[in-house]
């Protein structure tokens, strides 16, 4: 759970050149919202964390965390929907990707992240927050719930990252091909649209050059990041709040859906568990329709 990495970089991006360009392509993907957002800045104690907020001013909140590498604006396909109902506040992370501005003290482990969630819920003073995540985002999620069980209301699991059993061990060794031996934006492009399913339409091009942007230019490597675990079912049991749990029905990130989510329905024996058949690990862009309404479902059966 810690970081061998305790230095905080001078910018998420190896180069201000660099920033730039990713500055440049984030504001593009933000173009696929299509909603009124404001955007702003909360000082944390890890330096300013970049919120931004749509929706409804009384709606619920919900929370949106991105997965390793992305940043607020992987929502494109979801936010508009969410935001009809509820007040929602996606982040982008102070120690990868998006416009976070670290400094003062590195995110080592999940006591850091915990101060840093929290001092943004205190800052927008929010209580009974329903919080989703995809992927590394999921694994978040559900651990800063195992911190703060009595403030998180509900919890939406996008494919998440190990967090209930080992992943396909083929990832790790594509992953370390990748981003080990002589990296380049090419690699990283056969990567993730092999961790995609192969899945690509014309608004999710547009993020996808971002997101390559963030990996190429970005400071961040994956040991500065503190890693997800597995959680066993007695290690979850402070989990009383409802929780949706969606993986994609491709054998991609788990060589068998089935099996990951017998694993998800073990450690949490009340979750809603359910598969996307025919998604990749990208499921909330491949599938939006089906993502979409099983979240704003859930969502509306539990927070009100």
């Amino acid at each position: 759970m810690t970081t061998k990495n305790s230095i905080v970089p001078a910018s998420l991006y190896k180069t201000e050149t660099g920033k730039n360009i990713a500055y440049t392509s984030y504001d593009k993907a933000m173009t696929l919202w299509n909603i009124d957002y404001k955007e702003e800045y909360v000082l944390t104690d890890f330096g300013k964390s970049h919120v931004i907020i749509s929706g409804q001013e009384d709606g619920q909140p919900l929370v949106l965390l991105p997965g390793l590498f992305a940043d607020a604006t992987m929502w494109y396909p979801n936010v508009s929907v969410l935001s009809k109902t509820f007040k929602v506040y996606t982040l982008d992370m102070l120690n990868y990707g998006g416009k976070g501005q670290p400094e003062g003290k590195a995110i080592k482990d999940i006591k850091d992240y915990q101060i840093w969630f929290n001092q943004i819920l205190n800052h927008y003073n929010l209580k009974n927050v329903s919080v989703a995540g995809l992927s590394y985002g999921s694994w978040l999620a559900l651990a800063l719930a195992r911190e703060n069980p009595s403030i998180l209301s509900a919890l939406l699991l996008l494919d998440p990252s190990e967090t209930f059993m080992p992943m396909n061990g083929g990832i790790a060794w594509k992953g370390f091909k990748t981003f080990m031996f002589f990296p380049n934006r090419e690699k990283y492009r056969k990567f993730f649209d092999w961790l995609g399913g192969g899945y690509s339409d014309e608004k999710m091009d547009i993020w996808f050059e971002h997101m390559l942007d963030v990996i190429e230019f970005g400071s961040t490597k994956m040991t500065d990041v503190p890693m997800h675990r597995i959680y066993k079912p007695e290690e979850l049991t402070m989990i009383k709040m409802p929780v949706l749990v969606m993986a994609g029905g491709k054998p991609i990130l788990y060589k068998d859906p089935q099996a990951f989510k017998a694993s998800a329905i073990k450690a949490l024996p009340h979750a809603k568990v359910v598969i996307v058949e025919e998604a990749g690990h990208g499921l909330n862009m491949e599938k939006p329709d089906i993502v979409n309404e099983e979240m704003i479902d859930f969502l509306n059966l539990n927070t009100r």
